[in-house]
């Protein structure tokens, strides 16, 4: 037997094979994704990466863009949508156009009652703390909540910023 042709056959067939599945996996698979998840209110861009594990990242419009002007309607159609596609072994990245001082606010001061109703497990006094720190910045506010996440929606003139913050236990799916 010669090894020679043997070996050039084998890398011709593995070839062929992971170029097949490339091609599957990109036109059967992440463009139909991408084109679904790009119909869903308030999505601008969508960008998608494979691996160990797959990356989405999801750029959103300001809030009067999103399914009904809800980040969690918006979140939950989307994740719905990776999970049914892809699985549940995603990383889902939800950006915002948020500018320094929403987001310097966002992390000097709301992340600590967000947090201290976390680990207190007193979410109407996070809310009206939240609901209060944002009146008094001059911030449109949202705060809404699941049963795994907490979903912050903060605008202030031409910025807003958004932010998904688990606090129950992941049974899995998409996470950001």
């Amino acid at each position: 037997m010669r090894l020679v042709p043997i070996f050039v056959v084998a890398i011709f067939v593995l070839s062929i094979l992971f170029g097949g599945w490339q091609a599957y996996q990109h036109f059967n698979l992440l463009n139909p994704l991408k084109r679904n998840l790009q119909q869903v209110a308030g999505v601008q861009t969508v960008n998608i990466s494979t691996g160990s594990p797959d990356l989405v990242q999801i750029q959103l419009g300001p809030f009067d863009k999103l399914k009904n002007g809800d980040l969690q309607q918006t979140y939950h159609a989307i994740s719905t949508q990776i999970e049914n596609r892809l699985g549940t072994n995603v990383s889902l990245q939800i950006s915002d156009n948020h500018e320094g001082p929403l987001t310097q606010v966002f992390e000097s001061s709301f992340v600590f009652y967000i947090q201290e109703g976390i680990a207190k497990q007193n979410y109407t006094q996070m809310v009206s703390q939240v609901a209060e720190l944002a009146k008094k910045d001059g911030i449109d506010a949202r705060l809404t909540m699941d049963s795994q996440d907490i979903y912050i929606q903060l605008a202030k003139g031409n910025s807003y910023l958004y932010r998904v913050i688990p606090y129950g236990n992941r049974q899995g799916g998409a996470s950001t």
